[in-house]
């Protein structure tokens, strides 16, 4: 035991005391939290300089350029699913696009080819940002031409497609002889609100949560998991391995080995969780306060079965990664390799789409119950939907003895592959270290 503890304390000190790790859990929480507010700085400054677009009009119709006028700027309330009060909160958080608008009539068909072609030369030397032609028929038309300098901005050109189309559906609506108030009672359209099973309305913040926590599963798993494997041959290439093994058993050597950096992935988690707490009790975001009922709630279940299939999984792909290392002599065999065990971590988040689209499906039970993929696609199924108690038990115990069989496989490996140097065992040799007592 005294061995086994001294094993464990060097894996983990080494690392932990290491440049790479103190860079990488310091500067991890940082990019992580650039990703959110970075770009939610850029949607609310924006551009400062209003869309400057030329309406081309040869409908001879002033009132609808004068309804698209006031209704692109916000001046009058749009009826309309897209309309400021309509729009999700994360889109309603960033600044609307502004706009220049410019009416240039046009009479005539020769007029308005000379007119479009300057239009063309003006957008084209970015004097203009865009124009768009309407047409003499345009209020019977389903399609209206836009020309835009930069055709990538698709916020500001669906903004300008709302309003254009809301515009000469009200002029439809007025040359009819209907009111535009009955107009405005007739289309208000319905708002859905998703609710969760506990009645709280829900915008997207569980599944963004579950699969949020999921990938740092999937992504710590295969980082640690490698690292394993190559902590196993820089000892084998070093033939430090030899030294170790002749005052400690090959088991405890691994076991150790497993131990220790299943450890520093905790630390790493500790460290990551603490900055958090501390981000949010010393800061103020404006963001965050602005919008704290829209922040995903964090169940302390969830964070329970986290942490369980967080070690369960690692434990269980360390161990075929110890497994690879000990088989090979080279971290370029050790890349071919793991390639078998690399591809059962990624099938789940394959089909993760799946499980997400139907999480108390028949195909998304049994894919969660398979030991392989137990880690991530039944801590999917928890935090999107919990499932039946006796399934969660299921996946645990299947995943326990697996992880057994596999610590049982890995240690007749493990002793005789890490004093093997110079080839790539057969097959049929694996088989043979199996068999030995």
């Amino acid at each position: 035991m005294n061995k086994l503890k001294a094993i464990i304390k060097r894996e983990y000190l080494t690392r932990v005391r290491s440049k790479g790790f103190i860079i990488g859990t310091a500067l991890s929480p940082i990019l992580m939290l650039s990703f959110v507010l970075v770009p939610w700085f850029v949607a609310r400054l924006g551009s400062s300089a209003a869309y400057h677009v030329v309406v081309l009009d040869q409908s001879g119709d002033a009132v609808l350029y004068n309804r698209l006028s006031e209704l692109i700027n916000g001046q009058s309330s749009m009826n309309s699913a897209t309309s400021e009060r309509e729009r999700p909160p994360s889109q309603m958080r960033q600044k609307r696009r502004q706009f220049r608008l410019e009416h240039q009539p046009v009479s005539s068909d020769a007029e308005m080819k000379e007119a479009r072609e300057w239009l063309g030369q003006q957008v084209s030397s970015g004097k203009i940002d865009a124009y768009v032609y309407l047409p003499p028929t345009a209020l019977r038309e389903e399609r209206l031409n836009y020309y835009a300098r930069n055709v990538g901005d698709l916020e500001g050109r669906e903004q300008f497609r709302v309003a254009l189309n809301r515009a000469v559906i009200d002029r439809r609506v007025s040359l009819a002889g209907l009111p535009q108030t009955v107009l405005e009672n007739l289309t208000r359209e319905i708002r859905f609100d998703i609710r969760n099973e506990r009645g709280e309305v829900d915008r997207g913040q569980t599944m963004i949560l579950a699969f949020g926590l999921l990938m740092i599963i999937y992504i710590t798993i295969l980082v640690y998991g490698v690292t394993v494997m190559r902590g196993v041959i820089e000892e084998k290439q070093s033939r430090i391995i030899e030294v170790l093994l002749s005052s400690v058993r090959p088991f405890d050597l691994m076991l150790g080995k497993l131990i220790g950096i299943g450890l520093v992935g905790l630390t790493q988690y500790f460290v990551w969780t603490v900055f958090g707490l501390l981000l949010g009790v010393l800061t103020s975001f404006p963001m965050l306060i602005a919008n704290w009922q829209s922040l995903p709630r964090i169940e302390p279940v969830l964070l329970i079965f986290f942490l369980v299939y967080f070690v369960l999984g690692y434990f269980l792909y360390a161990t075929l990664y110890a497994m690879v290392g000990a088989m090979v002599t080279s971290e370029e065999d050790g890349q071919q390799m793991q390639l078998p065990v690399t591809m059962t971590i990624v099938v789940p988040m394959l089909v993760s789409t799946l499980v997400m689209r139907d999480p108390g499906g028949t195909a998304a039970t049994v894919l969660s119950l398979i030991p392989f993929f137990s880690p991530m696609l039944m801590f999917l199924r928890i935090g999107l939907q919990t499932p039946p108690w006796w399934q969660i038990a299921l996946s645990i115990v299947l995943l326990i003895g697996t992880i057994l069989g596999a610590v049982w496989v890995a240690a007749k490996i493990y002793r005789v592959g890490v004093l093997m140097y110079g080839k790539r065992p057969t097959i049929p040799e694996i088989f043979r270290w199996l068999r030995y007592s």
